[in-house]
């Protein structure tokens, strides 16, 4: 953060010599020149030295002075510590890490089925426009906050983001709730400065002082090497955090080939189990067309309605290795929920004529078509123009 001292302030000595408006005034002059005929007349030097109400008003100046400085440092640490915060979530948000990309491995869980959070994470996922711009507003906030100048335009695009962000936890049980309103506290402390000009801006008549500027370095030769160090110690931070954010997600490439889609089964060489809530063979499965890593997320749904969830990795050999368990049930922990050995299957996708897969493997011997209905989120795409069956709201 750059840092400036001010003005050096009026000496004593300059001061407006009316009564009240220094420590001493301006004496007149002494004219000797009855004494001695022809001499100029000379003024007499005053002297404050030992003069009680002279050193009174340098020490509430000093103390002053302290008081302004320690406040603006108690200022500036928490417009650093928010700017780390909005950076940390504004990267997080524009390397489309923290939501993640919605694609079609994760297709089959049903409405219903969903935690109120896990709706809010896909809504968001889907769109990587609204994901991204989320990011730059917090990105952009933290680099306002970083220079003094900017500092309340910084502090509030961070209060409204955070506004938002706090009503979204609210809405949709995020457990984060505490942490969007702490931030959402800090901006607002960081405007109160500046909140006198803006009330008076909208509820006051006449001219509006001038704002205020943090100054964490009254001393002009100090002031000068900060005011070089600052930017550059703020513009490393920004780079910092954006690349150690970049590197803490799995790196994302895109892979439609077999078996990404979603898939409903058309044929099955297993017998149906007497009862249909006892029938484990499969309904439908869904493989995801992006890649974190080596792994592609993979939802698989049985003929008794149990969904399995998990990942599956692409072999050199051309078959795949699905890893998958139960969703996470309700007041599951995640410790609890992690600690679960997923089942695994290998599994060989041979793409046929018709476009179907037939799939071989471990107790497994069927055929999967395209499921269209199933995929109408991923396929329906953007248009810029109004379709014939607009609005499609189903």
């Amino acid at each position: 953060m750059s840092t400036s001292g001010p003005r050096p302030e009026t000496s004593d000595a300059t001061a407006d010599p009316r009564p009240g408006t220094s420590s001493w005034a301006a004496a007149p002059p002494t004219d000797t020149a009855d004494d001695e005929p022809g001499r100029a007349a000379e003024p007499s030097v005053p002297d404050d030295r030992g003069d009680p109400a002279a050193d009174y008003s340098a020490e509430k100046r000093m103390g002053r002075l302290v008081a302004v400085t320690l406040a603006w440092w108690a200022h500036g640490g928490v417009r650093l510590l928010l700017a780390v915060a909005m950076l940390y979530y504004g990267f997080a948000k524009v390397w489309l890490g923290q939501f993640g990309v919605t694609g079609s491995g994760d297709a089959l869980i049903a409405f219903g089925e969903m935690s109120p959070m896990g709706l809010l994470w896909r809504m968001v996922a889907f769109s990587p426009l609204f994901q991204v711009l989320a990011g730059v507003a917090e990105v952009g906030a933290a680099i306002a906050l970083l220079w003094r100048r900017s500092a309340p335009l910084g502090a509030t695009i961070a209060a409204a983001s955070m506004s938002l962000v706090l009503v979204l936890n609210l809405g949709y049980d995020v457990p984060v709730k505490q942490g969007a309103l702490l931030w959402l506290v800090l901006a607002l402390i960081v405007l109160i400065p500046w909140m006198p000009r803006v009330a008076r801006a909208f509820l006051g008549r006449g001219p509006i002082d001038p704002s205020p500027l943090p100054t964490l370095i009254p001393w002009r030769p100090v002031a000068r090497v900060t005011n070089v160090l600052g930017p550059i110690a703020g513009l490393a931070l920004v780079v910092l955090i954006g690349v150690v954010t970049a590197q803490m997600y799995p790196s994302r490439m895109l892979d439609e080939s077999t078996p990404a889609g979603v898939w409903t089964v058309v044929e099955d060489t297993a017998e149906p189990a007497a009862q249909l809530s006892e029938d484990t063979r499969w309904q439908s499965f869904a493989y995801d067309e992006h890649v974190y890593g080596d792994r592609a997320p993979a939802q698989l749904r049985l003929a008794d309605g149990t969904l399995l969830v998990g990942m599956g990795v692409r072999n050199p050999d051309g078959t795949v290795t699905l890893s998958m368990t139960p969703p996470r049930e309700e007041g599951q922990r995640v410790a609890d929920f992690l600690s679960i050995t997923p089942t695994e299957i290998v599994l060989t996708f041979t793409e046929q004529a018709d476009g179907t897969l037939h799939v071989t493997g471990e107790g497994v011997d069927l055929v999967l078509a395209p499921d269209e209905d199933g995929s109408v989120l991923f396929d329906r795409g953007f248009s810029w123009s109004i379709r014939p069956d607009d609005p499609f709201n189903r």
